[in-house]
């Protein structure tokens, strides 16, 4: 069904207001919690990180009465991604939004396979997965070996590829395009195993190399493409789903372990109210979304099962090879198997 603009920002609010589920705790000394992501401010609707810290910043400081306080730094104020996974993983700022686990593999190589290509079919069973037992081991394994605990998963949207030369049904369109990346492993050799030169291009510098040819293409899920205005300067849109769009929540953890027990529960409460609030946004937009990236000119297509496999099948050994090579083969095992069983718990 689809929510109006007034209807959504209802959504959004409802879930910032009204918290009681935590009993109150005693008025103390107010701690700054320090909180940056690289993202802009403004509409909740179009930037949906300014969901996620509006509803966390207010249930996090009516939940303690006042003793905790968001301080949000937006719009790459205190740098770019890599950056804020080192000052969270130091204790410069409490916490960051938006690092992906590329951000993270230096820390905790494992972590890469959730960035395995065609794993998860559909966004409720990431959600299941990384809300479960799995999500849980992957994050406390994280925090040991980094610093960097994972408070929330946000597994939002798909990712896709677009381009400005012609339609993708399958692979086989793929070859000789230059398809902008982010400089993170399995990704290049996901688009290499596709046919398709993998060309690393920092986000800031997108929309222009999209314009002038410096690349063909790109890859982000429809609310990240209108966020950046990419629709403005690609032709071609191919829902093949191939990653989930899974930004991060992290704490430092050595700030996380120092809050007490109470505290903890504060904190892991604000973390999920924000994060249904941030993801009930997005998803409800999301046909918007893609309407409007039609109503730029751009065609979008949606691969048949049959096109689809050939994406899945290119793809799955090639990866699978690279990351055994990384990590091992224990975590690609957990995952498959917490996949498989969500999908039997939602069927």
């Amino acid at each position: 069904m689809m929510l109006s603009r007034t209807g959504i920002r209802s959504l959004a609010a409802a879930a910032a207001v009204g918290f009681t589920l935590l009993s109150p705790l005693a008025a103390g000394a107010q701690t700054i919690v320090k909180l940056a992501h690289t993202e802009g401010e403004g509409d909740l609707l179009a930037n949906p990180y300014w969901t996620f810290t509006e509803v966390f910043g207010r249930v996090l400081e009516s939940q303690s009465n006042g003793r905790y306080k968001l301080q949000v730094f937006p719009n790459k104020q205190l740098g770019d991604l890599e950056s804020l996974a080192e000052q969270t993983a130091r204790g410069v700022i409490q916490m960051s939004a938006g690092l992906s686990a590329g951000h993270l593999a230096s820390y905790f190589p494992p972590i890469q396979v959730l960035e395995m290509p065609y794993t998860f079919p559909t966004t409720e069973v990431a959600r299941t997965v990384l809300d479960g037992p799995f999500g849980k081991e992957l994050a406390d394994a994280t925090a040991k070996a980094s610093h960097i605990r994972i408070l929330a998963y946000l597994p939002s949207a798909f990712r896709n590829f677009s381009n400005s030369v012609k339609p993708i049904h399958t692979p086989a369109d793929m070859v000789g395009m230059k398809i902008r990346v982010q400089s993170i492993p399995i990704h290049l050799a996901m688009v290499k195993a596709l046919g398709a030169s993998p060309t690393p291009i920092a986000w800031a510098e997108l929309y222009n190399a999209l314009q002038t040819g410096v690349v063909d293409g790109e890859e982000n899920a429809p609310y990240t493409m209108l966020l950046a205005n990419l629709q403005e300067v690609q032709k071609y849109y191919t829902l093949d789903h191939h990653l989930v769009n899974m930004a991060l929540i992290t704490i430092n953890d050595d700030f996380y372990e120092g809050l007490s027990d109470a505290d903890k529960k504060i904190f892991d409460y604000a973390a999920r109210e924000a994060s249904f609030a941030m993801l009930g946004v997005i998803t409800a937009k999301e046909s918007q979304d893609l309407k409007k990236i039609a109503a730029a000119g751009v065609e979008i297509y949606q691969p048949t099962h049959e096109e689809f496999e050939q994406f899945v099948e290119a793809t799955r050994k090639p990866i699978r090879d690279l990351l055994a090579e990384k990590v091992g083969e224990e975590w690609i095992d957990k995952l498959q198997k917490a996949v498989a069983t969500a999908e039997s718990k939602l069927d």
